[in-house]
């Protein structure tokens, strides 16, 4: 019987580094990028809809406060935002 894997969502406003921790995360049998923001607004909307396990979030957006998206996401369920 084959584990699910853990969704992880990344919000960085840094392309290089969204495609480095993504790139890093494939690497992981347990864990797969389910997706990807730049801005607080659009994390929200995505997270409220593919319901990931996990989200990385940077804390200093250039749109937005990283940990006040952080704590409005804790209402959708996510396992440990990070």
């Amino acid at each position: 019987m084959s584990k699910s894997k853990a969704k992880i969502f990344l919000v960085d406003d840094h392309p290089l580094v969204q495609e480095w921790l993504t790139n890093l995360l494939h690497q992981q049998p347990g864990l797969v990028v389910c997706g990807e923001a730049a801005t607080a607004s659009e994390a929200l909307q995505a997270i409220s809809t593919l319901k990931p396990d996990i989200a990385i979030v940077d804390i200093s957006l250039q749109s937005g406060s990283g940990l006040e998206l952080i704590r409005i996401s804790r209402g959708f369920g996510l396992r440990s935002p990070l």
